[in-house]
């Protein structure tokens, strides 16, 4: 019997652009309850009232939708971490939300970054352009000055903080210890940009006998 859904999908003809979108929302709808590797082009086919080889024609090969998925969960991710107007702490909020992101989809996450996917040449430039996004959006919040070695000191730091919130889901009771909390992660995280953002020589070894 069909679902309400593929009945809706059968009864309409969607403009191809209208189509795409509605087949990626459909794919990150079934990643909420399993990876990515279990996501069954038929069942989205199914869902969305079309027929396989009708979805191969807005996208070519699996591969390609899979990108087009990743890319619409980082544009999610990237919607979320944007601080309120006004709010009194801009780089906590990025932070936050960002953890708590991967607190909620972390095995897709790293499945689709550090995982077989991670591979592909489209995937790692959605990661990488996902990463410099997040570093404008720190150097705005803090109001440091902008250059380049500033950015690969950020971009280090911010890989610091995509492992960190990546392996607190994989360690028993690390999710419970009050001392990983998302709030801990971001706190924690926070402490280190000092010493990240420091300038060059401001760092010099301690002097002999002190």
């Amino acid at each position: 019997m069909s679902t309400p859904r593929q009945e809706v999908g059968q009864r309409r003809r969607l403009p191809p652009e209208e189509r795409r979108r509605q087949l990626v929302a459909i794919g990150l709808q079934e990643l909420a309850t399993r990876p990515i590797h279990a996501l069954s082009i038929d069942r989205v086919a199914d869902i969305a009232g079309i027929s396989r080889s009708l979805l191969f024609r807005y996208f070519p090969t699996k591969q390609d939708y899979y990108v087009a998925i990743v890319g619409s969960a980082s544009r999610r991710l990237l919607r979320a971490a944007v601080p309120a107007p006004g709010d009194p702490d801009p780089l906590r909020a990025i932070l936050h939300a960002f953890v708590s992101f991967i607190d909620r989809h972390g095995d897709n996450y790293q499945t689709f970054f550090h995982g077989g996917y991670g591979s592909d040449p489209q995937i790692r430039e959605i990661h990488g352009s996902m990463k410099n996004t997040l570093v404008d959006r720190v150097i705005s919040a803090l109001g440091c000055a902008d250059s380049p070695l500033t950015r690969m000191r950020l971009r280090g730091w911010w890989s610091l903080v995509e492992s960190l919130a990546i392996d607190r889901l994989h360690e028993p009771g690390l999710t419970v210890d009050p001392g990983l909390s998302i709030d801990a992660v971001v706190d924690y995280v926070s402490t280190l940009l000092p010493a990240v953002l420091t300038p060059d020589g401001a760092v010099t070894a301690p002097e002999s006998g002190s």
